[in-house]
């Protein structure tokens, strides 16, 4: 029984309520000794992480190269071990852990229970043990960072933080198939190498190192979010009764927090609302955070299940079946960091929208773009149902210059009604008007007859307009229909390909 707790400042008795695991004189020291604070790369004033040098005596088979971070469960260095020239992860613990009589015999128990964790997605532990005042742990080092690092960036998309998930899960339902419980999971503690695979780190060090709900008041200054927003409410209300389901909860904040940069917090407002991503996953993030530990996934792989249902749905539809529910292409050439050609029809699967087609050529029902076609268009020159643009053509076409069914312009209308500057159709309305019915300064029609007008129109009679007319809407009709069917086409034989 380890029923001895001792100052993680000082080693000295400690009643088991003492506030943040400190005995009165080190929690005065640590409010007073703000020199010492700053010193220190996490903020903790009980453990200062020795430099390499310090710590080199005291491991004769490791060349310690550097501190790669300190947190509230001790130090990470890079060392390379020299027999085996490979490089390894040195983790060593808080001096003060070794105090407690009882940690001797703990630290070996659920070491080498850790050390029996052999998955692919779990940092692999290689050898443990004490040198000096140090326990340590000496694990597999994964070149890459972690995954706090990508959402500080900002770099992390919905669908690869849809990929992230499942790996974890993995290795979490594998840790707990062997009755052990991470209780730590948090962005600092998933690593990414490379390759783009996960490792999962610090697997059950929080209760190696007798951690409680007071302890995690001491985070780290590089710990942004600090650990206490991923803990269960169990975590703190009932930690003699915390199993498997606290990991579950933990990862619900990392889903969260990767969706949508945020971490939940009080009454937050599901995923779907806060960013791009598929409604589905509204439930699937709920029932992780779920209060009550009965009301969530009972098992991880349950949330696995989900997940990869949710990425994977139409991504496993034959590519036919797809296209004909939509397509977004993008061309690899760029102009200006703006594709060449964009087609995008049909709605995004993920977020329920319709797709918005952007590109140099924009080809779709919504068209932004130099040269648009869709049925809705906007561009330099854009053709559709609807177009606004330089050169517009469109049923309801407006613009600088404008041709169609209802035509409004700067300049140019032309249409069956017409409003512009010089405006021509069945009703024109403009400065220079003339059609079936013409409104303006000089307004030449049915209706009125002005000698300005006839002269400014005298070479606008005979059918030359109407068969101009007639062969742009024509050419933007082949165009759109051209470049959606190259597509289709290319996109087929892509997946065909593969």
């Amino acid at each position: 029984m380890d029923t001895l707790k001792v100052c993680l400042g000082c080693g000295a008795p400690l009643a088991g309520d003492a506030p943040q695991g400190l005995c009165p004189h080190c929690l005065l020291k640590a409010g007073l000794d703000t020199r010492r604070e700053a010193s220190s790369p996490s903020g903790l004033t009980h453990f200062v992480a020795p430099s390499p040098a310090e710590l080199a005596p005291h491991f004769p088979k490791l060349e310690i190269l550097e501190l790669l971070g300190q947190g509230g469960m001790g130090a990470v260095y890079k060392a390379r071990q020299t027999g085996l020239d490979r490089l390894v992860a040195l983790k060593i613990l808080p001096p003060a852990a070794g105090r407690d009589p009882a940690f001797a015999e703990r630290f070996t128990r659920e070491a080498r229970a850790l050390a029996r964790l052999n998955h692919p997605n779990i940092v692999t532990i290689h050898d443990f043990g004490q040198a000096g005042d140090y326990f340590h742990l000496v694990m597999e080092y994964v070149d890459g960072a972690n995954l706090r690092q990508s959402i500080r960036a900002r770099t992390l998309k919905p669908k690869e933080a849809l990929g992230i998930v499942p790996q974890v899960c993995q290795a979490l339902q594998y840790a707990h198939d062997e009755g052990i419980v991470h209780r730590d999971i948090k962005p600092e503690n998933i690593l990414l190498d490379r390759k783009g695979r996960v490792k999962i780190a610090d697997f059950g060090l929080a209760k190696l190192l007798g951690r409680t709900a007071t302890d995690f008041t001491l985070t780290g200054a590089h710990q942004v979010m600090g650990t206490p927003h991923y803990m269960a409410p169990e975590q703190f209300e009932k930690p003699l009764e915390v199993d498997h389901r606290a990991d579950i909860y933990a990862l619900g904040v990392v889903l969260y927090e990767m969706l949508t940069g945020e971490v939940p917090m009080g009454a937050f407002a599901p995923p779907s609302e806060k960013a791009q991503v598929d409604v589905r996953l509204d439930d699937v993030v709920l029932r992780t955070l779920a209060r009550e530990p009965s009301r969530r996934y009972q098992k991880v792989s349950q949330l696995q299940t989900d997940v990869e249902n949710i990425a994977g749905l139409i991504a496993n539809l034959p590519a036919s079946v797809r296209y004909a529910m939509g397509v977004d292409y993008k061309s690899t050439q760029t102009i200006l960091g703006v594709p060449l050609l964009h087609v995008a029809t049909g709605r995004d699967p993920v977020t329920g929208k319709r797709r918005v087609a952007r590109g140099i050529i924009a080809v779709g029902e919504v068209a932004i773009g130099v040269l648009a076609f869709g049925g809705i268009s906007m561009g330099l020159f854009a053709f559709g149902g609807l177009a606004l643009g330089g050169l517009a053509i469109a049923g309801l076409a407006g613009g600088v210059t404008t041709i169609g069914g209802m035509s409004i312009a700067v300049l140019f209308a032309y249409g069956g009604v017409s409003i512009g500057y010089v405006a021509y159709g069945g009703l024109a309305i403009g400065y220079y008007a003339m059609g079936g019915a013409a409104f303006g300064a000089h307004a030449l029609g049915g209706n009125h007859y002005d000698a300005v007008a006839r002269h400014f129109f005298k070479g606008w009679t005979g059918p030359k307009l109407t068969y101009l007319t007639l062969g742009l809407i024509f050419l933007s009709s082949i165009t759109s229909v051209t470049v959606k069917g190259l597509v289709r086409r290319r996109v087929l034989r892509q997946e065909v390909s593969q």
